[in-house]
């Protein structure tokens, strides 16, 4: 699994990596603004504002109240009072710093994303622990029933289910920064294939008398 693993921190770090440096912030806005219809479609209005909140909530106590977004801000780009102040350099840079300008809002733009992706995810949460446990019982049900009869618990089963919840919940944090808009269903399905996977693999862990 190690391998596989910094294999998704690679692709996660070289995602950023394009998106901060290539992808215009417009772009992440308007994706952030189609998959909050898509939210509206699917789920309603009700759930897309709370989603929206608890994100602007987040976005705001993280990035603004915290001074990061201003200190990344103004290390980068310097004031009015500071260019005027530079005598004979005032437009100096300024291709720069339109540049940076735009980086620095769709940083802004990402952060924001992937804070109403999480919100979604809460969201679903609940609906969640109601296929989680049960698939989490009959795993164990299954296991202790194994113990008692002659029942194959493979080891090549368990290995492989263990792995795949891996790759599904790595792909999806890989899919909270993507700057597209995401379907919301797609969370959901991520979430029950995990809580099937749960199930199947605790159900073969080897026999332990």
């Amino acid at each position: 699994m190690k391998k596989p693993l910094w294999l998704v921190v690679w692709l996660l770090v070289i995602e950023l990596l394009v998106i901060l440096l290539l992808v215009p912030g417009d772009w992440t806005d308007r994706a952030i603004k189609q998959e909050s219809k898509l939210v509206d479609a699917n789920l309603g209005s009700h759930t897309r504002y709370w989603i929206e909140d608890k994100a602007e909530s987040w976005y705001q106590s993280t990035m603004i109240d915290s001074g990061f977004y201003e200190g990344v801000y103004y290390t980068l780009i310097p004031t009015e009072e500071q260019r005027l102040n530079s005598r004979g350099m005032e437009k100096m840079g300024l291709w720069w710093f339109q540049w940076a300008e735009g980086r620095i809002e769709a940083l802004g733009n990402i952060v924001y994303q992937f804070y109403t992706r999480m919100a979604l995810l809460l969201a679903w949460a609940p609906y969640m622990a109601i296929l989680f446990l049960p698939a989490m019982y009959d795993g164990m049900m299954t296991w202790r029933i194994k113990r008692t009869n002659f029942d194959y618990a493979s080891p090549v089963i368990h290995r492989y289910g263990v792995r795949f919840i891996g790759y599904l919940l790595l792909g999806l944090g890989i899919a909270f920064f993507a700057p597209i808009a995401l379907n919301p269903i797609i969370i959901p399905i991520v979430m029950m294939a995990c809580c099937v996977l749960v199930g199947i693999a605790m159900g073969n862990l080897q026999k332990r008398v």
